[in-house]
Order: C-alpha cells, then sequence, then structure tokens
C-alpha cells in the first residue's frame, strides 16, 4: 500500500500542475519543485508527469533568458532557486541513484535542449562559437548541458552508442539549432562522434549537391580543432572503410574544400598512408563517382585545398611530384595548383602554402627535392622555392647556399641535379621585374666556410660548386640566362672573402705541419730576420692527402679554391684593389711553394677532381702571367715573395743548407781562458790584431759538405714561376725587361749584407780590401743557396737585367780573385774544385748577358787548361779591369726593331790591353789551347782585321756549341747558367733566336 504522505505529495503536485496549466500563478514554486523532487525518488513511476514539470520550468526560464537577451536587459534570473534544485537532485540521483536513471536523464535533457534551442532562437544562430557565447549565458541551459555530460560518464558502452544516436537524430530534426549542442556535448566522446557524423554524412551523400551541409561542417570543424587526433583517426577509418571509394573520397574532399581544419586532417591522413605504403590499396575510382563530380572539378578541388593548408602542404605537393612518374593525373594536379599560385602570387596575393615556406617549415624538404634527380621533383620545388622569393628573399638566398653546400656522391659523374636546380633558381622568380640579388646567397656562402673550416665536406662542395657553376657560365653563349645572373662579376666583388677562405686554409696546413717550438706560423725567427729564416720541415712535411674513402683534406680544400680563383678573370675586365692584389700575389706564391712540396706525379686532390702537380703548376702559371701582367705592384710583391721564398724560407726544396748544415763541429767547446792561453803571452802582450778563421785548436773551418744544389725539374719549375710573373701579358718586351730589371735589384737587396756599395761600377782592386767582409758573405750566400746560379742564369738571358747585379758579380769575383791568389788555390786530379765551378759560372754568367765581349766571353772555357796563378792573372787583368773602365751599364745595349737588347761585338771589341794578358797566357800553352786560340783570336782578325770594319759584315764568333751572342742575325751560342745547367725554356733574347743553356 502507497504511504499516505506520498499520496499527499502526489495530490499536492498534480492539483498545484494543473492550475498552472490553467495559467493560474504559483504562491509557492519551490514548494511545488520541492514535491516533484519527492515524487521522483520515492514515486518513479511518476516520473513522466515530474519530467514534463521540469520541462515546464526550464522552458520557462529560458524563454525569460531569451527575450531578456534580445532586448539587451540585465538577465532577471527568474526561477534560478527552481532550476538549481532541479538540477541538484537530478545531478545526486544520476551519481548516487540506480544506473537505469542515467539513460532516462540524459534522453530527457537531450530533448529538452533540442526543443528549447529550437523554440527559442527565433533566427538562425551564427556559427557554433556564437551560439555557444548566447546560449551559455543562460544557467538553466549550462545545468542541462552539465547533467548530460554527467550522465555520459555513467554510460555503458551500449548505452553510449544510443546516446549518441539519439544526439544525432535530434540533430537530424533540429538542425541548425541544436548544431552547438551537438559540439559541446561531442567532446565528451568525439572520436565516436565524428565517426558517427561522416558515416552519416557519406551514406546520405548522392552527389546531387556541390557540398556537405553547413551544420556538418560546423560541427567537424570545431571538434577538430580541439580534437585533431581523432579527427584523424576517423578520417582515416572512413577512407578504408570505403576501400571502392564510390562516396567517401568525394564527400571527404567536399568537406576538405570546405573546413581548412578539415583540409589539414585530411592532409596529416594522406601523409600516414604515404609513410605506411597503403596508398596502393586505396583503389579511388573516379568512374565510380556520382556524375557531377568528375576528375577536373576533383583536381581543382584538391589543388585548392593544398593552396589553403597551412602544415604539410609542401610535403604532400613532393608526393605528389613523386607520384607523378606513375600517374599521369598528379602532373596534371600540380600544374593546376602551380597555376592558381602564380595567379595569386603576381597579383601580390598570399597563400598559407608559401607562408609555410618562408617560416622555414618545409625549407628542408624543398632543399632536398631540389638535389634530387628525379626531374618533375626538382622542378616542382623550384618552382616552390621561386614563387616563395616573391615574399622573401631570405628563401631564394637559403636556398642557393643549400645546394651550393651539397654534393650527392651516389649520383654519376654526368649527372648534376643539384647544379641544374643552383643554375634555375639564379635565374630568379619568372616575370619578376626586380630578381633577388645573387651576392647575400654567394656571401653567406662564404662566411658559412669562414666560421666553420673543420666542415671540410661543407666547404669543399661550396667551392666545387662555385667552380662547376663559374665554367658553365664561362661557356654560355652570349645573352643566355647564365650570363645575365654574372656569377663571375659577384665572385669579383666578394673577393676578398675568397681570398680569407685561401688564406685560412693555408695557414691551417701550415700549422698541421709545423714542428713544435717553431715560430714559424707568423713569419718570425729567433733572430728577428725574416730573410734569413731557414725552413728546417719546408722539404720535409708530408701533405694531407685524400684516403680511399674519400675524405675531405686541407689540400682539396686549398686546391679547389684556386681553382675558383682561375676562373676568374683577374686583372681583364675587373680591377682589383691595391690590398686585395698584393694578397693574391702573397698567396699564389705561398700556394706555389705548397704545391713543390706535394709528391711529384701523386694526383694533387682526389675528391671528385683528379690532377696531377704539373696541371697545378701550371695553373699558378698562368695566374701568376695574368694577375702580374696587368698590376706592376703585384708583380713587385710576387717576385719578392717567390725569391725570399726560394732563398729562405724554403730553400730545403732547392738544396739550399743552412750554415750549421755546412760545418759540423764534432768536440765540444772549451773554456775561454783556455783558448785564450793558446795563444800564448806573446801575442796577448802585442797590439796586434789577429783573425781567426776558424775554431781555436781545430784550425780552418772546413764545411764537411756542400749544398747538394737544386734538381733540374725543381729549379725550372721556380725559374717558369718568376718568368710568369716578369712577362707582359701585351708582348711588350721592354715591360718583361723590367720585370727582370726588379729581379735583379730584390736579389741585390736579399742578398747582400747591407746598402753600402750596392752600385754599378767596379772600383780598383785594392778596394776589395774594404769590401772583404761583405763579399765573403755575398760568396758563402751563393754556396748555401746554389739556386742562385740558375735566378742569375736567367737574368742574364733577359739584357741588360743583370746589370744590376754588378754588385754581386763584383763580389764574387773580387772573393775568387783573392783566393786563387792564395796557396790553397788548385785543382785535385784535374776535376774542379769549389774555386773553380764559382769561376766558371761566374764567368758564363758575364758572358751570356754580354757583360764580357768577345774574346774575353770564352774565358769559361779555357779557364781549365789555366793553372791557379794564371788564373788569378787573366781574371785582374781580363776581367777585373774591362769592367772597372766599362762600367756594365744598360746604356751599352742597344735595342733592335723588336724589343731586344743587345751589344754589338764589332763595335764593343775590347781595346788590346785588356786581351793581350789572356792572348799571352794561351800561347804559353797553345798544345793545349790552340783550337781554342785559332777561334778567339786568330779568325776573328782575319776576318775582321781592323776594328772599323763594316758592321754588316757577318763575322762568325765561335764554333758549333760555344760563343757568343753576334750581331745582325748572328745565331746565339750556348753557354751554361746554372748549376744543373737548365733553367727552362726561356723566351727570345736577341734577334736572331733563343738562348740555350747547356751543361
Amino acid at each position: 500500500m502507497i504511504k499516505q504522505p506520498v499520496l499527499v505529495e502526489l495530490q499536492y503536485f498534480v492539483k498545484s500542475v494543473s492550475h498552472l496549466y490553467k495559467g493560474v500563478p504559483l504562491k509557492d514554486t519551490g514548494a511545488l519543485v520541492k514535491s516533484a523532487l519527492h515524487l521522483l525518488e520515492d514515486l518513479p513511476s511518476t516520473r513522466d508527469a515530474v519530467f514534463d514539470y521540469f520541462t515546464l520550468v526550464f522552458n520557462n526560464a529560458v524563454k525569460i533568458y531569451m527575450l531578456s537577451a534580445e532586448k539587451n536587459l540585465p538577465d532577471p534570473s527568474v526561477d534560478d532557486e527552481a532550476v538549481q534544485e532541479i538540477h541538484e537532485a537530478l545531478e545526486r540521483l544520476v551519481t548516487g541513484g540506480p544506473a537505469a536513471w542515467c539513460p532516462l536523464i540524459s534522453s530527457w535533457c537531450l530533448k529538452l535542449l533540442g526543443d528549447v534551442c529550437k523554440k527559442h532562437c527565433r533566427r538562425r544562430p551564427p556559427d557554433i562559437r556564437g551560439a555557444c557565447n548566447l546560449w551559455l549565458g543562460c544557467s538553466a541551459i549550462r545545468y542541462l548541458l552539465s547533467l548530460s555530460a554527467l550522465c555520459f560518464e555513467k554510460l555503458t558502452e551500449r548505452e553510449m552508442d544510443e546516446c549518441i544516436q539519439e544526439l544525432l537524430t535530434i540533430y537530424g530534426t533540429h538542425t541548425p539549432y541544436f548544431d552547438w549542442v551537438v559540439a559541446r556535448l561531442g567532446g565528451c566522446f568525439p572520436k565516436k562522434v565524428i565517426s558517427s557524423m561522416l558515416t552519416m554524412g557519406v551514406n546520405r551523400f548522392t552527389g546531387d549537391f556541390d557540398q556537405p551541409s553547413e551544420s556538418e561542417v560546423e560541427i567537424l570543424s570545431y571538434l577538430g580543432l580541439a580534437h585533431e587526433t581523432d579527427l584523424r583517426c576517423a578520417l582515416k577509418a572512413t577512407m578504408e572503410r570505403d576501400m571502392a571509394g564510390k562516396q567517401a573520397v568525394p564527400y571527404l574532399l567536399l568537406l576538405a574544400k570546405a573546413s581548412e581544419t578539415i583540409a589539414q586532417s585530411l592532409v596529416e591522413v594522406f601523409l600516414e598512408l604515404h609513410d605506411e605504403n597503403r596508398l596502393q590499396t586505396l583503389k579511388i575510382q573516379p568512374k565510380n563517382w556520382p556524375p557531377n563530380i568528375g576528375l577536373p572539378y576533383v583536381l581543382h578541388t584538391v589543388a585548392g585545398m593544398l593552396l589553403k593548408v597551412k602544415k604539410h602542404a609542401t610535403e604532400v605537393t613532393l608526393i605528389l611530384a613523386k607520384m607523378s612518374t606513375q600517374h599521369g593525373w598528379c602532373q596534371e594536379l600540380l600544374e593546376t595548383m602551380f597555376v592558381e599560385l602564380e595567379t595569386l602570387v603576381l597579383e601580390k596575393h598570399t597563400a598559407p602554402l608559401l607562408e609555410d615556406i618562408i617560416r622555414d617549415g618545409s625549407r628542408d624538404a624543398l632543399w632536398r627535392g631540389c638535389a634530387s634527380d628525379t626531374p618533375f621533383l626538382q622542378q616542382v620545388a623550384v618552382r616552390l622555392i621561386l614563387l616563395a622569393s616573391f615574399k622573401s628573399n631570405s628563401v631564394f638566398h637559403q636556398s642557393i647556399v643549400y645546394l651550393l653546400s651539397t654534393n650527392d656522391s651516389t649520383v654519376t659523374a654526368t649527372s648534376k641535379p643539384h647544379l641544374n636546380a643552383l643554375v634555375r633558381l639564379l635565374g630568379g622568380p619568372p616575370g619578376a621585374p626586380d630578381a633577388p640579388k645573387v651576392r647575400p646567397a654567394l656571401e653567406t656562402a662564404f662566411e658559412k666556410i669562414l666560421l666553420a673550416p673543420h666542415k671540410r665536406t661543407e666547404c669543399w662542395n661550396v667551392l666545387h660548386n662555385l667552380v662547376e657553376l663559374l665554367k658553365l657560365e664561362r661557356a654560355a653563349a652570349l645573352g643566355s640566362p647564365q650570363r645575365k645572373v654574372n656569377c663571375i662579376g659577384v665572385v669579383h666583388e666578394l673577393l676578398d672573402r675568397v681570398l680569407k677562405i685561401w688564406e685560412a686554409f693555408m695557414c691551417q696546413h701550415r700549422l698541421d705541419d709545423q714542428e713544435p717550438g717553431t715560430d714559424l706560423a707568423n713569419g718570425n725567427a729567433p733572430n728577428g730576420h725574416f730573410k734569413r729564416i731557414k725552413s728546417d720541415q719546408s722539404g720535409t712535411a708530408e701533405p694531407m692527402e685524400t684516403d680511399a674513402k674519400g675524405v675531405v683534406s686541407l689540400n682539396d680544400l686549398i686546391h679547389e679554391t684556386v681553382r675558383l680563383i682561375d676562373c676568374l678573370d683577374i686583372g681583364k675586365t675587373v680591377t682589383i684593389g691595391t690590398a686585395e692584389s698584393l694578397k693574391l700575389s702573397q698567396l699564389l706564391v705561398k700556394y706555389f711553394f705548397h704545391c713543390l712540396q706535394l709528391p711529384s706525379g701523386a694526383p694533387v686532390s682526389g675528391v671528385t677532381v683528379s690532377e696531377t702537380l704539373e696541371e697545378s703548376l701550371n695553373r699558378v702559371y698562368g695566374l701568376l702571367s695574368r694577375h702580374c701582367g696587368h698590376r706592376k705592384a703585384a708583380r713587385t710583391a710576387a717576385l719578392r715573395e717567390l725569391l725570399e721564398g726560394a732563398l729562405f724560407m724554403y730553400g730545403a726544396l732547392f738544396g739550399s743548407q743552412t750554415e750549421s748544415e755546412a760545418y759540423s763541429f764534432g768536440k765540444p767547446d772549451d773554456l775561454l781562458i783556455k783558448l785564450n792561453q793558446r795563444q800564448g803571452i806573446a801575442l796577448n802582450a802585442s797590439r796586434a790584431t789577429v783573425l781567426h778563421a776558424g775554431v781555436i785548436g781545430q784550425g780552418p773551418k772546413i764545411p764537411s759538405k756542400g749544398a747538394i744544389g737544386p734538381a733540374s725539374e725543381m729549379q725550372n719549375r721556380l725559374l717558369n714561376a718568376i718568368v710568369a710573373c716578369c712577362q707582359d701579358v701585351h708582348y711588350d718586351h721592354q715591360a718583361t725587361i723590367d720585370g727582370f730589371s726588379y729581379v735583379s735589384l730584390l736579389l741585390v737587396e736579399l742578398v747582400s749584407p747591407d746598402v753600402m756599395y750596392n752600385g754599378l761600377p767596379w772600383p780598383e782592386e785594392e778596394f776589395t780590401r774594404v769590401t772583404m767582409e761583405r763579399d765573403l758573405q755575398i760568396r758563402r750566400t751563393f754556396r748555401q743557396s746554389p739556386i742562385l746560379w740558375s735566378i742569375l742564369g736567367l737574368v742574364a738571358c733577359y739584357r741588360p737585367s743583370l746589370c744590376y747585379c754588378s754588385v754581386l758579380l763584383r763580389a764574387l769575383c773580387a772573393s775568387a780573385l783573392h783566393q786563387w791568389r792564395s796557396k790553397t788555390a788548385e785543382t785535385m786530379n784535374g776535376q774542379k774544385t769549389d774555386l773553380m765551378y764559382v769561376t766558371t759560372k761566374l764567368l758564363e754568367l758575364m758572358a751570356l748577358a754580354q757583360l764580357l765581349p768577345p774574346p774575353l766571353s770564352y774565358l769559361h772555357i779555357v779557364l781549365e787548361y789555366f793553372d791557379g796563378p794564371e788564373i788569378a792573372y787573366v781574371l785582374k787583368e781580363c776581367v777585373w779591369n774591362y769592367m772597372k773602365d766599362h762600367v756594365p751599364s744598360p746604356v751599352l745595349f742597344v735595342c733592335d726593331p723588336h724589343g731586344f737588347h743587345w751589344r754589338d761585338p764589332l763595335t764593343s771589341r775590347p781595346p788590346p790591353q785588356y786581351t793581350n794578358p789572356l792572348r799571352n797566357t794561351m800561347q804559353k800553352k797553345l798544345t793545349k789551347v790552340g783550337h781554342l786560340y785559332h777561334q778567339m783570336f786568330v779568325g776573328p782578325e782575319l776576318r775582321n782585321p781592323t776594328n772599323s770594319s763594316n758592321g754588316n759584315q757577318q763575322h762568325q764568333l765561335a764554333p758549333s756549341g760555344h760563343g757568343f751572342m753576334g750581331g745582325n742575325g748572328e745565331q746565339p751560342v750556348a753557354a751554361k747558367a746554372g748549376p744543373s745547367g737548365n733553367i727552362g725554356t726561356l723566351p727570345p733574347t736577341g734577334p736572331g733566336g733563343n738562348v740555350m743553356i747547356i751543361d
């Protein structure tokens, strides 16, 4: 039996609700609410009536709220207490009551929300966010939503599916007023709600309309923004369920066309399927699509979607480019996209696709695409970068730097995709009136090398790609796009950076090879004299070569930098500054000596470019010739560096030796007091001065070994470098003579110990006592650096350049003359001693330079037949006196129409007082020198009885193989001018032909 209090409550509830429906206002609304709640708890059979009353209360509260909201009045909060009590009671029932209440209450809430929203919204609501802001201002609506969400947490899996189905059913009858409720409550189980909505949309999609309803788009977009992962999973599952692609694919594409959020998720689904290699399993068949959705329409739709997507659109574009080799529609799709994108760019609009590139979101993928060997992929990547360059020059510059820094070793030698892309990029965006400048890109590439020289592979790639690029530009026809870019001119402008890079590599290589304890890195010697430095490690440093794996070494970087310099027209079209010119001269000479230290015959570099040492040296010769031929300051600097390096820094390469190497001191040094006691008391008491030419107790210093002298090959390399510096590019022989004249002056500066007595005239022989010490020092320098003979021999061929070396010739002659007068001057078993060698070489040089006229020019031939006193006599009377009276000056030489300087032997024949001593000496040894005597004296006198003979008469000076330069077409003679007798191929020195130097 029903309890009496429940019946009383029921009677009160029925009576009060009846009056309420008749329009009679209630006196106590709170009492009626409490009665209804008691009935709901104690008498569940009355729940329909109670819920109807609750619906009436909530409807009344919402109605008053909407009237106030439309008039912009404050919320009067009518029945807030009743609504709150109902909400709290139902919440207690859900949380503490039986589980059966949850489906009932959630169903009531959803139906009530649908009815209230549709009934009290007189016009179509704004978007979902606006609808949420409008409805959530009402406390009754908020209570219903929170109560629904609370019920959802208590539902089972089956009950949840039923609840979602009911939610979507209400949505189908109350849209668009119920959209915001679906979007708001769908967040409780987003994956299921999104999947259900997609399934519902695919099932009812027939293709008769262009796009899904706005409600679907808004709800899915709203849920997708907060639950991206669930949206992607739902989209992926929808595509997999519809394997034939009859309805799902076109429906999803139309959804993506209407919503950027769905489009972004669909792009990510595409990437997931591509990463999983499952794109081929999706059999998309456009023939099964609705008739009004054809392939062209879909391609335009997808192209527009890619332009709107903010992330991953570039990756999808590149994937489509890769797929274009198998699917023709991919190329059509991409071309459609590029047409739209170029239209936007040229109209100065932008697109999220370009913004993604500008923000550096997908540049790496684009750069990899540019370096790909797939032509269409490379084309797509380059076009995207060029279009992005309209909006940001940094994209253009960074792309060039990346392509310069890359080099795919897997591709063939003939296929260079990164260079192809680089050439296209350098041309700039098509149709752009102002293409971005190339200089910032190359400047950044050079700075990258300077900041990270330890990344040798990247550094080598930049240099090598630039070399290839400049070669292509030089080979291109005039007016071609490559010529318009003018990369050669840009590198010219950045020559200072290139020189810094080159210098950094050279310094690093020198530091790597330098032995501990030396201070050659800054060019400083312990004694402070730069020109006296003897580099012990110059000829022994082993260069770091490229190993079998292709690892880049410093040698490779140095050689590649020189190749880059060689690609420029140094001095031809662009004039560089003085500082850069001097720096380039210095680095060229350092590189020359660097090459000389490499093993002969071995490749100097082996990453991808393999060349021999001779090829590298020929490149140096060409660079020196072009650079020094246009700038006198450059020639001056290069010649100084060459001679200083050959004599001091890298003397070991040319057989030079130091003082410590020439002499050996086997015994230890004694105390100074012991050395003084050996001289005796009498010597100390006298006021005489004694000069010891040796070590006290050991006798005079005798060299234990002599300098080996330069090898013929090494000697020729140095002389070729000097010739390259001195030769004029316009074949002006006078300019070449000026260059070798500077070589003469520079030799005097480097070899002569001081600046005194360095003039051209030869003084009286007595005066040599004053200059004895400096003469011996010069003689010692020639003994320690035999390459000096070869250099002087080269200078002698370019008359009258050797005149400026008069002080060196004078010192050698004076020291030899004094030594021949000494008792120790003799020949051993008919073999030449060092003294005989020096004397012969001196006379050869003077004869080659025409400082000694015939017959004195034959002295070096007959000298070996004389003994010591006779040699001293001839040197004094014939050579020294003649040079004293005939100053070796350039004015003695005449210039012929071809620009060559020479002395006519018919007009410069020495007077008898200079030849008679030689004649008399030879007459005493006619049995040995008779044939020479006839050539030197008898023959010329028979042909020319007087000294005033006609100068046009042909005059045979010497037999074949020996002689002196004749006049008016006479053939030159062969004369020895260096230690090895070969100083390389020399240019013409007279009107008659070329000088050939033999032993």
